[in-house]
């Protein structure tokens, strides 16, 4: 896995949830704007349909969850590649 501990994947997950949004409302509107629409928690209420929240289609919030999905797999290969191979 890519966090070995179980205390930290935890921590990752609920910092990516319920951290980050709230402190994208901080950041300049223009920044908020262009990077919050991206966010897991933010596509995932584009794709199921949300449209008062959404910045994105169904079909592109569909996208960047699938994306964020990849990229998480992808981290995890290449963890596993470097320590346990």
């Amino acid at each position: 896995g890519l966090l070995r501990n179980t205390a930290a994947g935890i921590s990752s997950l609920v910092a990516l949830f319920f951290v980050i949004p709230p402190i994208m409302s901080l950041l300049p509107t223009s920044w908020s704007d262009t990077i919050g629409p991206y966010l897991p928690s933010t596509a995932g209420e584009a794709f199921w349909g949300r449209p008062d929240t959404a910045h994105l289609s169904p079909w592109a919030g569909f996208a960047v969850l699938c994306g964020w999905t990849a990229l998480v797999v992808v981290l995890a290969a290449v963890r596993l590649k470097r320590s346990d191979a």
